[in-house]
């Protein structure tokens, strides 16, 4: 079994945002996703997704994107919310109603074949430079989030790792670290997972690969050429 992780992947099965007027990477970028995923992943793989799924504003215009989704290659497929993910209001409230192999976060964890997922939207941080009065009360909300979703992971006792998954990156648009990856690292985290950056320049400054004892993945859908990136295997 595998555990792969894509974010960011804007779909709009109405086509009410395409997203082409981004730039070249994003053309038919839907197409390229389903493709390159049914390509890499097996059906007994786990899937990790991001954030910033579907720009739809209410359940029922999302519901096209996620029964995609569930149909596409992968026992689960494993979500937090982004900060465009509109429709996406209370977990508890909503995860009746999406496919079953779908799978919530919002600061909780879940257990699988002895791996531990747990996640969290996050947020700025404040030394993040577009930090501002009106994001503290978002921020202490999500740091909060983030610590229960760590507690709970470890409660669990996985054997085959904690693999935390979250939208924004615990480190600023500038590759600092926030306190939100002081709280990381102050757990037995295996893998991290994270997405938001769209910008040449924070790719090139985002901290990927082993950070103390974490491996620490960047998965926008663009910046992986959309395709999904492998963050684990199992013997």
């Amino acid at each position: 079994m595998r555990v792969w992780a894509i974010s960011d992947t804007h779909f709009s099965n109405d086509q009410s945002k395409p997203m082409d007027c981004f730039g070249e990477i994003w053309v038919d970028h839907t197409s390229k996703i389903n493709g390159n995923w049914k390509k890499y992943v097996s059906h007994d793989d786990i899937v990790m997704i991001g954030g910033d799924i579907s720009w739809g504003n209410q359940l029922e215009t999302v519901l096209p994107d996620l029964v995609t989704l569930s149909e596409l290659p992968g026992i689960k497929k494993i979500m937090v919310k982004g900060n465009h993910d509109y429709w996406w209001r209370k977990a508890e409230k909503i995860k009746n109603k999406i496919p079953a192999n779908l799978v919530m976060l919002e600061g909780n964890a879940v257990k699988h074949h002895e791996m531990a997922f747990c996640g969290t939207r996050g947020w700025l941080a404040p030394n993040d430079p577009y930090f501002t009065a009106i994001d503290q009360k978002t921020y202490n909300k999500e740091l909060k989030l983030l610590d229960q979703a760590l507690q709970e992971a470890v409660k669990l006792k996985p054997k085959e790792g904690i693999h935390l998954l979250m939208h924004f990156a615990p480190f600023t648009s500038r590759g600092e670290t926030t306190s939100f990856f002081d709280l990381i690292r102050s757990y037995p985290v295996s893998t991290l997972s994270f997405g938001h950056f769209h910008k040449k320049e924070e790719w090139e400054t985002t901290p990927t690969g082993k950070i103390d004892h974490i491996d620490c993945f960047l998965t926008s859908t663009d910046y992986l050429g959309h395709k999904p990136q492998m963050i684990w295997k199992t013997d």
